[in-house]
């Protein structure tokens, strides 16, 4: 059955985009503006959209304004496939795992590593505490979907998220303040600055403050939960001696806050027999210390209400980078760039996972911090009259991680200031790549890519008994191969295998009798076929991919109860196989002047076909975040209004399918589908130096959840995080 209705969608996909594209050969010419080349920088070099031979979507920064994306977590409405998950559950509430295709990272703190690598820069961003960015200085974000370890390596195996900073200008004076003042107090202010340095150098200053309250009644009394806070300056420097040497320095300090996880508990608040703490403290801590009891006097009394908590529930998180690039072009046929870069956050977060007023189950103030260190040496070159083109490369990477969780820990009214160990982890990885393709024709060219990955990874937990310590080599190589076919000037094929692999590691806060256990990385091999078409005089863009992939040694968490305790032990293992089918398409459409449409659709079919020894699961256990059907729509319109200026309208809707939020059956709950409806309209003086924009987001005030878990077995209550209600604003920009 399951195959059965893949194929079907996957047809009515199929004749869409072939009923699209004949309409769209035939249909008659007129004055309307051909879309714009977009360049991307997917493969490490600089290339036409169209040209590129895998799924990536790219969206400029002034469009994701446009289409009110304020957040990275908001760019699962316009990006396919792509899901943002958050982490009320985790070790950060600030940050939020994304998805790919099926594929991405349950929480932090569980000794996993990210299956959607995430970069700044060209940079790898090394946590997922604090990376739900906002989006602020960006002159685009490239999503990239599928395996992408010949260029990316570790962690990339669902694909990677590229945010290209806006950079400094030679020889110009120029800059903007934009104020935005909307729903829940919302008062956003940044702005940037470039100044030349003489005529071989420009720096550019941008800063911002971005708040806004919380959106969530907390029925025992307090501020709303959900309230935000994010300030952040970067300081950039480019310096050109030459038209061949180019030096970019960078440096940026952003520090974001968060004032309560905006979750409900619908209920049933009524503990499970057995040795789950909330039972444990109605049977026998609450009538021998006339407490309260945990029942479903304590639930949400509405949609966007919740209980409160014991102790405040917050998430922190500063992060710091330094970033140097100098890019040589030694000859016509080579250049040379060198990536050093040093990055350095620190982050702490409360949660209390009962979700009530009652002193049951705490983390406690969970604190981490993460120093990487990576430099990179990259050759990208051409020969045989540029039939030859490739980059290849030499990484390397550091990565010292501890983590201290203070206070209490999980289990029932622990004494305040009591330890859980602390925990240090070390990554290293060397790496040595290339990737090339081959002009074989005029129209058909060979591709082929190969990465080899060495990780060493060291684990040390501190427990009284002794220190437990472990350290193991991961070692992985992964490649590409695969053909373009350059039809006509605006039709082109592709046909891929890739693969990719998501690093494993080390089950921290194990017992001494158990040791530091290791779960080895996940593997995946992607067989895709796409196709990059322009009509109407390349008004009309569409790109259809379609896919199929393997999935092995999947890294599943569950929770371990060692006998007769009611605490459970977060673990991860390694699964069996699974695989995926899907189908997706982007569309972009200049219909007439001043009208523009976008569009995007995504299929999928992901299922274990084995689970080998894994608890927890079945073979029929749905994978989590991987909604069989997801689309949106788009439509943007310019009025020139002459003298007055242009005044332009747009809105986006967007469907979410149904998902489900964690991967094991006993604690994962069933996220209803939503849509979204977004709007915007933004005058601009003829001058274009002001603007000011009414916008609105969710304007149906769509309830909805963004994730949760159900922590019935063992905390007594579901957590479902609740997404935003509907809320409007006002944005003025001044440019100069």
């Amino acid at each position: 059955m399951r195959n059965r209705h893949f194929h079907a969608w996957l047809l009515a996909g199929i004749a869409m985009t072939t009923a699209s594209a004949v309409a769209a050969a035939d249909a008659p010419d007129d004055a309307a503006p051909v879309l714009e080349e977009i360049i991307v920088t997917a493969q490490r070099r600089a290339q036409n959209l169209q040209n590129v031979p895998l799924a990536v979507t790219t969206v400029s920064g002034d469009a994701l304004a446009d289409r009110n994306i304020a957040t990275t977590q908001d760019l699962m409405q316009i990006v396919p496939s792509l899901q943002v998950g958050t982490q009320t559950a985790g070790d950060g509430g600030g940050s939020a795992t994304f998805f790919l295709r099926g594929m991405g990272q349950q929480r932090a703190g569980n000794g996993s590593e990210p299956a959607v690598g995430v970069y700044v820069d060209d940079f790898y961003y090394p946590s997922l505490q604090g990376d739900v960015f906002n989006i602020v200085n960006l002159a685009s974000v490239e999503v990239l979907r599928g395996p992408q370890g010949t260029l990316f390596g570790r962690n990339t195996i669902g694909g990677a998220i590229r945010y290209n900073s806006l950079q400094p200008v030679l020889g110009e004076v120029s800059g903007h303040v934009t104020g935005t003042y909307g729903s829940h107090d919302r008062t956003d202010l940044v702005g940037a600055v470039n100044v030349p340095l003489g005529e071989a150098a420009a720096m550019r200053v941008s800063a911002g403050h971005l708040e806004r309250d919380g959106y969530v009644r907390v029925q025992a009394g307090g501020p709303d939960a959900g309230a935000t806070q994010t300030d952040l300056v970067k300081l950039q420097v480019k310096v050109q001696p030459s038209d061949e040497l180019t030096v970019d320095l960078s440096g940026m300090w952003n520090r974001s806050d968060l004032d309560g996880f905006a979750y409900n508990l619908p209920g049933p608040l009524t503990p499970k027999p057995g040795p789950s703490l909330p039972f444990v403290y109605n049977t026998v801590i609450a009538p021998a210390r006339n407490l309260p009891l945990y029942t479903d006097a304590l639930k949400s009394t509405c949609f966007y209400c919740q209980p409160g908590s014991t102790d405040p529930e917050f998430s922190t998180t500063e992060y710091k980078n330094v970033f140097g690039t100098i890019s040589w072009e030694v000859a016509p046929w080579l250049s040379i760039k060198s990536l050093t870069g040093w990055q350095h956050l620190d982050s702490s977060a409360q949660i209390d996972l009962d979700g009530t007023p009652l002193p049951l189950i705490g983390t406690g103030i969970r604190e981490q911090s993460f120093t990487a260190w990576s430099q990179e040496l990259q050759f990208n070159g051409s020969a045989f009259d540029d039939r030859l083109n490739f980059v290849s490369g030499l990484y390397y990477y550091h990565q010292d991680s501890p983590a201290i969780v203070q206070a209490s820990p999980a289990i029932v009214l622990a004494a305040p200031g009591s330890l859980v160990p602390a925990e240090d982890r070390t990554t290293k990885t060397y790496a040595g790549y290339i990737d090339l393709d081959y002009r074989l024709t005029d129209a058909l060219t060979l591709l082929g890519g190969f990465r080899y990955s060495e990780d060493h990874k060291s684990d040390r937990v501190l427990l009284p008994a002794g220190d437990l310590e472990f350290d193991k080599t991961f070692a992985s190589r992964t490649w590409r191969a695969g053909a373009r076919y350059q039809w006509t000037p605006i039709v082109m094929s592709y046909l891929t295998v890739s693969t990719g692999y998501r690093g494993g590691g080390f089950n921290p806060y194990q017992d001494a009798t158990k040791g530091v256990v290791p779960f080895e990385p996940e593997k995946a091999t992607n067989y895709e076929a796409g196709l990059r078409l322009q009509f109407l005089d390349r008004r009309l863009t569409l790109n259809p991919t379609v896919f199929y992939e393997d999935w092995d040694r999947i890294q599943v968490q569950t929770v371990f109860f060692p006998p007769g305790s009611a605490v459970g032990v977060v673990v991860l293992q390694n699964a069996g196989t699974a695989e995926s089918k899907g189908f997706e398409l982007e569309a972009d459409y200049a219909v007439l002047p001043g009208l523009h449409l976008t569009g995007n659709m995504a299929i999928l079919d992901l299922h274990y076909t084995d689970i080998g020894n894994a608890t927890g699961i079945t073979v029929d256990s749905p994978l989590q975040r991987a909604p069989k059907l997801t689309w949106s729509i788009g439509a943007a319109y310019t009025h020139d209004l002459g003298s007055a200026g242009d005044l332009t309208t747009s809105v986006n809707f967007s469907h979410q399918g149904r998902q489900n939020s964690t991967p094991t059956d006993a604690d994962t709950l069933i996220l209803p589908a939503y849509r979204l409806l977004n709007g915007r309209v933004e005058w601009t003086d003829a001058s274009g130096l002001y603007s000011i924009a009414l916008f609105a987001t969710n304007l149906t005030d769509e309830k909805h959840y963004v994730g949760g878990v159900n922590y019935y077995a063992n905390a007594g209550a579901a957590h479902y995080d609740l997404g935003r209600p509907r809320e409007f604003g006002v944005t003025m920009r001044v440019n100069f």
